[in-house]
């Protein structure tokens, strides 16, 4: 079983959102979707996460 994961995430969902959208990178977008889904509460674990990015758990 994974750990939950504890972030603090300061910015409103609203906000990474909008940023979110005005993203042009990849990496930047990947990273920023990542920080919405752990604040919305879709994502409570490393290995959720990873799943949902499709990475290799050593990421």
């Amino acid at each position: 079983m994974s750990r939950p994961l504890k972030l603090t995430i300061h910015e409103t969902q609203e906000e990474l959102e909008k940023r979110l959208k005005a993203q042009t990178t990849a990496s930047g977008k990947e990273r920023l979707q990542m920080l919405y889904w752990l604040k919305k509460g879709h994502i409570n674990s490393r290995k959720e996460l990873v799943e949902r990015l499709n990475l290799s758990s050593s990421s």
